[in-house]
């Protein structure tokens, strides 16, 4: 076990600064230490003490869900706010994961010198939220484990399996903390999801999906859908997906 490090934050402004100047460092694999000269106190120490983390991934899209699960329960100890702390997943990549995100995301080095440097960033770095959960190479994978053992902790690899199966459905429902960090709805469309996943699977089908959540932002939104009790919530949603499967 090893304590928790994460960055100072000049350290992570210097090293984003410094990507385009260091693309090597970030595409070529089994490259180690900082691709900057390591300042000193470049990192700080916490108090929580976790296993080594690279030995826990495996490289493939089609590992994502037991990577997120293995990465959450890893780090089951981190609060939602430590977690959303750019310093930390800074250090985690730079330092414990930076070959898994090599061969996961950044497999071709784009030959545009920009466009690398924008990848090189989305996947080490992380300023925001959205990209805390969509974009960084092993924050995602954290706030997937922990938003499916919140939003059905009775099977979490499989809400990950539904889930996760079409990009559409992704991108709706995780990659929208407005979505995602909203329980009960989240909860609640899943269950007519995993109804649809065990049948034909109709409503995975990319313009009947879009047609859904286009039918639930015109009767309420998450907001308003988020104030309905169980029963309520599981009827309208129902009623809606029915609706635009019928459509099709």
């Amino acid at each position: 076990m090893t304590r928790v490090h994460y960055f100072t934050q000049a350290v992570v402004e210097e090293l984003r600064a410094a990507v385009p100047g260091h693309l090597d460092w970030y595409y070529e694999a089994g490259r180690k230490g900082l691709p900057i000269p390591q300042p000193p106190e470049a990192w700080r120490e916490a108090t929580i003490e976790v296993e080594p983390l690279a030995p826990l991934l495996q490289p493939g899209i089609k590992h994502d869900p037991q990577n997120a699960l293995a990465f959450y329960e890893a780090l089951r100890q981190l609060t939602p706010q430590q977690a959303s702390d750019e310093r930390f997943w800074a250090y985690v990549s730079h330092i414990q994961c930076a070959d898994y995100i090599r061969e996961r995301w950044l497999a071709k080095q784009p030959d545009d010198r920009e466009q690398a440097s924008a990848r090189a960033r989305n996947h080490f770095f992380a300023r925001d939220a959205r990209a805390l959960i969509r974009d960084h190479g092993v924050s995602r994978l954290w706030w997937l484990g922990r938003i499916a053992s919140e939003a059905y902790p009775e099977d979490p690899a499989l809400f990950l399996e539904i889930v996760l199966h079409r990009q559409d459905v992704r991108s709706a429902l995780i990659e929208r903390p407005s979505v995602s960090m909203n329980r009960d709805v989240l909860r609640g469309i899943f269950f007519v999801m995993r109804d649809q996943w065990e049948g034909d699977k109709a409503l995975f089908k990319r313009e009947t999906f879009r047609a859904w959540m286009v039918a639930l932002n015109r009767r309420g939104g998450v907001v308003l859908l988020d104030a309905l009790p169980p029963e309520p919530l599981d009827r309208l949603l129902r009623e809606e997906a029915d609706r635009v499967l019928e459509a099709v």
